[in-house]
């Protein structure tokens, strides 16, 4: 059995205060043709505005690795991957998973799959170098609530069946030098707001502008 660190979940109970949705069930993630998000393929997680910028890895605080996730005001991202548990062959909602961004680059050495990393007192980047299954690298989709006239989604970090670790929306954190890093805790903008398009059925050349799509 994996030891939980006591001041980890100290901490996650005393900077959350977010109850789980009431009645939810799982149910497909869908891309912007309706069609479920398969498993380890790349998505793009397309910002509902183009001034909110894609995701994809950069470097941050002290511009070393490991990178961490950010948005990119000037462009639509870089693919990323899920992978749910078992042998499902769809991306369900409010299941763990676990996410990477599979790209070279700097910082080749590291693992690509997600994880939070804490940075301050009641603040944690998503970063890299997370291992699958980890509590650490946990997260979910989440579907917006709610009559649209499509499915938005967003990012929570929640890893379930783990007492006392609560869920929390993954939002944005503007580091000192601009760079906006998806983080959680304090400080950070409301959650990051998006939909999915198929990276294959839409190729884009690396860091497209977004204003050109």
């Amino acid at each position: 059995m994996k030891f939980i660190p006591l001041c980890f979940l100290i901490s996650l109970l005393v900077l959350f205060n977010t109850k789980p949705l009431q009645g939810a069930e799982p149910e497909p993630v869908v891309d912007m043709e309706g069609n479920p998000l398969q498993p380890r393929v790349g998505y793009y997680a397309w910002p509902l505005w183009a001034n909110n910028g894609g995701i994809r890895l950069g470097e941050t605080r002290n511009k070393t690795c490991p990178l961490d996730v950010i948005r990119d005001p000037n462009s639509i991202g870089e693919p990323i991957l899920f992978t749910p548990p078992g042998d499902l062959d769809f991306i369900p909602t409010l299941t763990d998973l676990t996410i990477r961004i599979q790209i070279l680059g700097p910082c080749v050495q590291d693992s690509r799959i997600w994880k939070i990393t804490k940075v301050g007192a009641d603040l944690w980047f998503v970063s890299t170098r997370g291992i699958a299954g980890d509590l650490y690298s946990k997260f979910k989709i989440v579907k917006l609530q709610g009559e649209h006239a499509y499915d938005i989604y967003s990012f929570e970090y929640c890893p379930s069946f783990v007492y006392g670790a609560l869920c929390t929306t993954v939002g944005t954190f503007v580091d000192s030098d601009g760079t906006k890093v998806l983080a959680l805790g304090e400080g950070i903008d409301e959650p990051y707001y998006f939909r999915f398009h198929k990276a294959s059925t839409f190729p884009l050349e690396m860091y497209q502008d977004l204003s050109g799509v």
